[in-house]
């Protein structure tokens, strides 16, 4: 009775199957048949004549048919031979069945596919094993080449332990709310809005995935609504004290520039203020770190918060550490209990100016508090959690000085989570001239002056040369500018430079005109010696030799310079 009751629970799990003879009918069927056309008498029964199909159409391919209750099954054939005789096999499959897993999986991986969050699975050995189509248009990579591959190869990291799958695989640990590129097209890296998370069976790891979030529409509106904001904002006169009381003076508004570079800058920046990354701010001295940070921070979250900032060029280092991590009561000579700025910046944000000249040992302890959002002050025991987003700034190339040492290229990954990139002020002249108006104005009110414009000499010197100091520099010699004019000018000169400002700008900008000149001249004498050459020649009627005695230089000296003024080819026909 036993082994009965085993056989009919494996027959009433067995999927349709029917079995036909050679002359098509019904000769053996599981009881799913029977379930289909609610009856058990079908045995013996033409093919065609209870499905209406013939056998040529679904034999070796899979077709679709509905039953008069209006159920949907899959049906495919194949015929099988046995001791001469032919076996036909019908397979039945419903297609609406979802306790069968098949049919589960095709459902749920058609709607991974349909959703516009990107998805990338690995399993237990790093290789990639789904690729959806929202995470192809978000890295814009293919999933053909992508599935398969194992997730070093595929983004090409330099090391298997740069992937951050593996490393939730081991660890068993999600790694939530992350914004970093993996795929770069052209060199251009793919940043992407990013969750990893294990997924565990029977409490052990099998596979890892990421949810990575498609901005594109927020982005979008985002964008829209911030640029609304910023064309109100600006027909709004700002007061003197018109800025948050959290340590900062700058928002986006006063960010001055006409150029797309600088257009396109804040709109970049104004994206960044969304999030709680890490930042660093790449730009030469004088081009407005600073400003760029505060103007983030002021659109942030978290713009009530403490703006705190530090010059690390500014501090020695051994009163670096003291300052940025806080003391311990006794640690040294004259130690108070104090925190540090980390703790002092609570959930707003610190902002750690030229991180360049800070001190290879003092950036490997600022390491350890990247990498563990923890802080202990110096002499303590303790540790504190911080909140803080952390803005850095460097006014040189950060691959330059990693290769000179002076930056820790682990450090430099920690920090430049996002990075922002500030142009000098001599790859933008017409942000030159946006901003000098800016500064004129803001002068004539600040002098009682009523000044309009440049002269057309100092604008062309204004913008052939360098400023080094960027906008710094730019205003220094503005405002320089706007103390020396009388009150009833209305044009600003060269002559109302200062003697040391003369020299350095309007000395590097002769060396242009000068250089010019030099071209001119090199013109002008060559059209001198080539005139009196062929006014010789027609003299002597185009007699080298005589010609020769009469400029006083040998012939062969004349024949080469003929031939270097183009003359022997113009009159080849009379030379002699």
């Amino acid at each position: 009775m036993e082994i009965k009751r085993v056989g009919k629970l494996l027959m009433d799990h067995i999927p349709g199957i029917m079995i036909l003879n050679e002359e098509e009918e019904i000769i053996w069927m599981s009881p799913m048949v029977e379930q289909i056309y609610h009856q058990k008498n079908i045995l013996k029964c033409k093919f065609y004549d209870l499905f209406s199909v013939t056998l040529d159409i679904i034999m070796g391919t899979k077709k679709i048919f509905k039953t008069p209750y209006g159920k949907k099954y899959s049906m495919s054939a194949r015929k099988i031979v046995d001791e001469k005789k032919e076996y036909i096999f019908v397979f039945i499959e419903d297609i609406e069945d979802f306790t069968n897993h098949q049919i589960r999986l095709y459902c749920l991986e058609k709607i991974i596919d349909s959703i516009n969050d990107g998805i990338i699975m690995s399993d237990a050995e790093g290789r990639i094993i789904l690729y959806n189509d929202a995470q192809e248009k978000l890295e814009e990579l293919s999933a053909k080449n992508i599935v398969g591959k194992y997730l070093w190869e595929a983004y090409n990291y330099k090391a298997i332990e740069m992937s951050e799958h593996q490393k939730v695989y081991k660890t068993g640990v999600s790694i939530v709310n992350k914004y970093k590129a993996h795929a770069y097209k052209d060199g251009v890296p793919k940043y992407v809005s990013y969750s990893t998370y294990p997924i565990k069976k029977d409490g052990e790891t099998i596979a890892v995935y990421s949810i990575s979030k498609n901005e594109t529409m927020l982005k979008s509106l985002l964008s829209q609504t911030i640029e609304l904001k910023r064309r109100l904002r600006s027909k709004i006169p700002l007061k003197s004290n018109d800025y948050y009381d959290n340590g900062t003076t700058y928002t986006f508004t006063n960010i001055i520039g006409d150029s797309e570079q600088i257009k396109n800058l804040i709109k970049e920046a104004e994206t960044i203020a969304l999030l709680e990354n890490n930042l660093l701010i790449v730009g030469e001295t004088g081009t407005g770190k600073e400003v760029f940070a505060q103007s983030i921070h002021n659109l942030g979250k978290n713009k009530k918060e403490p703006f705190v900032a530090i010059n690390c060029a500014a501090i020695p280092e051994n009163l670096l550490e003291s300052i940025l991590f806080g003391t311990v009561k006794g640690s040294y000579t004259g130690a108070v209990d104090q925190s540090g700025l980390f703790e002092e910046a609570r959930g707003g944000t610190l902002f750690l100016d030229e991180l360049n000249s800070m001190p290879i040992t003092m950036q490997t302890k600022l390491l350890r508090v990247f990498q563990e959002r923890k802080v202990r002050r110096v002499g303590g025991l303790k540790t504190a959690q911080i909140h803080c987003r952390i803005i850095s700034a460097i006014n040189e190339d950060p691959q330059k000085i990693i290769r000179e040492g002076k930056l820790r290229q682990d450090l430099f990954y920690r920090i430049a989570t996002i990075c922002l990139y500030i142009p000098p002020l001599r790859e933008r002249p017409q942000d030159i001239l946006s901003m000098s108006s800016f500064f004129i104005e803001k002068y004539n009110n600040m002098l009682n002056k009523n000044i309009k414009a440049f002269s057309s000499e100092l604008r062309e010197i204004m913008l052939s040369y360098n400023w080094p100091g960027n906008v710094r520099e730019l205003e220094h010699i503005l405002e320089n500018l706007m103390i020396r004019v009388r009150e009833n000018e209305k044009e600003l000169r060269t002559e109302h430079l200062p003697k040391y400002i003369q020299t350095r700008i309007i000395g590097e900008n002769a060396c242009s005109k000068i250089q010019k000149k030099q071209n001119s001249l090199t013109g002008t004498l060559r059209d001198i010696e080539k005139r009196i050459i062929l006014e010789s020649l027609n003299k002597n009627e185009w007699n080298i030799s005589k010609t020769s005695r009469d400029l006083g230089i040998i012939r062969q000296s004349l024949i080469y310079r003929m031939k270097k003024l183009g003359i022997e080819s113009v009159h080849r026909n009379e030379v002699v």
